[in-house]
């Protein structure tokens, strides 16, 4: 599994570094600042730096998981958080969780 994700903003950092720790199987982080467009269409084809700056990016099994879907995939592989994730794939939870997800890259400056 592969998570991409903005590596200058703080809250991702720190989230990422927390995530790292607590999953169950191994996860390779990369920033897509790290990585030039030809990199990232290496790892997906359907991967380009606007599609990773306006959301993280989970690869898993050759798919591509964006934002608030990649997070409920990439839950699943959290200790504690992988009892719960069920409740992500509930009637409305998706949009609700896009929601938060968006609030969250519109005030990340603000929650470090």
């Amino acid at each position: 599994m592969i998570l991409i994700y903005d590596g200058s903003c703080p809250f991702c950092q720190d989230l990422a570094t927390a995530i790292e720790k607590r999953t169950t199987e191994p996860i390779k982080i990369i920033s897509y600042h790290s990585l030039a467009e030809d990199e990232l269409k290496k790892i997906h084809p359907e991967l380009t730096i606007e599609r990773c700056q306006g959301e993280v990016q989970i690869i898993q099994k050759g798919k591509r998981y964006p934002g608030f879907f990649g997070i409920r995939v990439l839950l699943w592989k959290v200790k504690f958080y992988k009892y719960f994730v069920w409740f992500l794939y509930l009637p409305l939870v998706p949009f609700l969780g896009m929601f938060v997800l968006s609030l969250l890259k519109r005030f990340r400056s603000k929650l470090t």
